[in-house]
């Protein structure tokens, strides 16, 4: 599968280069300071220039129309070129940022695609360890648009189901003191009073369950570790990257309970966990209320989500024993499509969702644009090969 050091290098060589079409994106991943653009002809990356007309913004959610980092990638381009934004995520945002503008949306699934590359060892891992723990919620990032990870911890901790799970949770006494004195902060009153009773009865938030010693993105570190971490427990909090924005916007976290075949909530923003379905996926509406992901309101959202947690940590552990046993052909589905046609699935939407960007160019026309026209199937073929 692409890994995700080579996946724009990839992109480049498969569909750009044929069409002569420059890249940029921001160096390192994750990160919005530093912008590079590959030059052709030459294996090496260098500062961006003017003329570069596709920008790769798919890591990170575009958070406004005129988001500075999204208008730095397009900065001083004519045109008379197509402008080409590389995103994956679905929203008005999005789109209100393509009109004022005038940007070619490319969709994708990019955590998708890094999920297959860093979770691809675990199909290998026949070993199950057993549950020893009713759920896992794993916390890193907990302030400022994640804060809701703060609002959910206080609540597992006011349901009193806390100490029932795995819980990592990054932030410390003093984070959750300055994210309550943040005037700017997503979290209301109720919340910042539930959040601090918690503080109150735990003047040590911090908790680890996760590694702190790996390098690099903790997301992106998988290994027996954190097979048999994520196997040791029941029911998987995701914790999503996009909870308060309107978006259908999905990363790696959603797949970790699928690869090791475990149950999940899904902790983000309304429609995400259709979305999720949309790609193929099961859900566990059987054995737990869903109706949370039509919830528009953010904290009866949260509330419905940590009742269906407390409604878990109310089985014992034969009885959620009994319901992974019952739930098999649904973890079993979602295994095997990851794996599977998944991969079509997300290569097939990113070819044609390019194709489809040059056509819009063009009104129609190929001959304008694709002079050396590639074979669209072949490269769907080359990119599903594992």
């Amino acid at each position: 599968m692409i890994s995700v050091e080579n996946f724009y290098w990839i992109l480049y060589e498969n569909l750009l280069k044929p069409v002569n079409l420059p890249v940029k994106y921001y160096y390192p991943f994750g990160t919005t300071n530093r912008l590079v653009q590959w030059e052709y002809d030459q294996m090496t990356w260098h500062p961006y220039d003017s003329s570069a007309v596709l920008f790769h913004f798919d890591q990170e959610p575009i958070y406004q129309s005129d988001d500075p980092a999204l208008i730095k990638g397009f900065k001083g381009n004519q045109f008379k070129w197509p402008r080409i934004l590389a995103n994956s995520e679905i929203s008005d945002i999005k789109k209100k940022a393509c009109k004022d503008h005038v940007l070619l949306d490319w969709y994708y699934f990019y955590h998708g695609f890094a999920a297959m590359n860093w979770y691809r060892d675990s199909r290998y891992l026949k070993t199950s360890a057993p549950i020893i723990k009713k759920f896992c919620s794993l916390n890193h990032l907990v302030t400022g648009s994640r804060s809701y990870r703060m609002s959910m911890a206080a609540r597992l901790d006011q349901r009193g189901v806390i100490d029932q799970g795995m819980i990592s949770f990054h932030g410390d006494r003093q984070d959750c003191l300055n994210e309550l004195q943040n005037t700017n902060t997503y979290l209301t009153d109720a919340e910042k009073e539930i959040i601090s009773a918690w503080i109150e009865r735990d003047s040590s938030p911090r908790r680890w369950i996760d590694r702190q010693d790996v390098s690099g993105d903790l997301s992106a570190h998988f290994g027996v570790h954190e097979y048999r971490m994520w196997q040791q427990s029941f029911l998987h909090v995701v914790n999503e990257s996009i909870f308060y924005h309107r978006k259908l916007h999905l990363t790696e976290k959603i797949f970790q309970p699928i690869v090791c075949l475990r149950p999940f909530v899904l902790v983000g923003a309304p429609g995400n966990l259709a979305y999720l379905k949309s790609y193929g996926f099961k859900t566990f509406d059987r054995w737990i209320d869903e109706t949370y992901d039509l919830v528009d309101d953010d904290s009866y959202r949260m509330d419905m989500i940590s009742a269906q947690i407390e409604k878990v940590c109310s089985q014992s552990l034969d009885q959620l024993n009994d319901m992974l046993a019952d739930m098999q052909e649904v973890l079993q589905h979602n295994q095997k499509h990851f794996f599977g046609r998944f991969r079509e699935i997300i290569v097939d939407e990113l070819v044609d969702n390019f194709d489809k960007c040059l056509r819009l160019w063009n009104n129609g026309r190929i001959d304008r644009v694709w002079p050396r026209h590639p074979d669209l199937q072949s490269v769907k073929n080359l990119l599903c090969q594992i």
